[in-house]
């Protein structure tokens, strides 16, 4: 190869590689990739903040005049309301109904650790003992002009497609938010169909219908 030979190839190797830097500077820069699921993530960390709100909110509630729960059916949120009881004996309750069954009676309520003939005494008034009981129960008159709805008797189930939020807040878990919010998808996507529909509302994860389901219903 002769020297003129060289000088040529050097001289287009050089401007190959300049062409290429140019092409690499020009070109935009890749667009981000959208991050998956990052909405879907926002509103799971929403619904679990509104959870942890209402969890707050429902235990700290005091009692209302003639309000009683029964301590077969209500979830540790409602028992921790109870006086004296706290989040630790609304466990044990919790977890001695499901190892042991059923209580009979409120006396049976001694059969959990730390609560004695003291502490039933104090509880007696608050709590309501049935068979097949369903859950919370407010001995309240309803007012003349109040809507002409089913009459509902304790034990029986909720009907979704007919309460009111006043009266989905005596579920187990249903704080005012979700209690909203179920009355608003109602309102927005026609009746329940089932039960598990509910679980399409914000706020409502598979425990929470899992405890709901015995204590509700989708008549129309």
């Amino acid at each position: 190869m002769t020297d003129r030979e060289r000088k040529s190839m050097t001289r287009a190797g050089l401007l190959l590689a300049g062409a290429a830097l140019i092409r690499l500077l020009a070109a935009p820069p890749p667009a981000e990739a959208p991050l998956a699921g990052r909405d879907s993530i926002a509103d799971s960390l929403v619904a679990a903040g509104d959870s942890a709100i209402e969890d707050k909110e429902r235990r700290s509630r005091p009692f209302e005049p003639g309000e009683t729960i029964d301590p077969n059916i209500a979830g540790e949120e409602d028992l921790d309301r109870l006086p004296g009881v706290g989040a630790a004996r609304a466990a044990r309750i919790v977890q001695e109904r499901k190892e042991n069954g059923p209580f009979g009676s409120v006396e049976d309520l001694a059969r959990v650790s730390g609560i004695g003939p003291a502490s039933i005494d104090r509880l007696r008034s608050f709590l309501r003992v049935s068979a097949g009981a369903g859950g919370i129960v407010r001995r309240t008159a309803r007012a003349p002009d109040a809507p002409n709805r089913e009459a509902r008797q304790p034990g029986t189930p909720v009907n979704l497609n007919r309460a009111t939020a006043s009266e989905l807040r005596q579920l187990p878990g249903i704080g005012p938010v979700t209690a909203d919010r179920i009355v608003a998808h109602r309102e927005q996507h026609g009746p329940f169909r089932a039960p598990e529909d509910l679980i399409q509302v914000s706020g409502i994860g598979p425990r929470t219908l899992e405890r709901l389901a015995p204590l509700i219903t989708v008549r129309r």
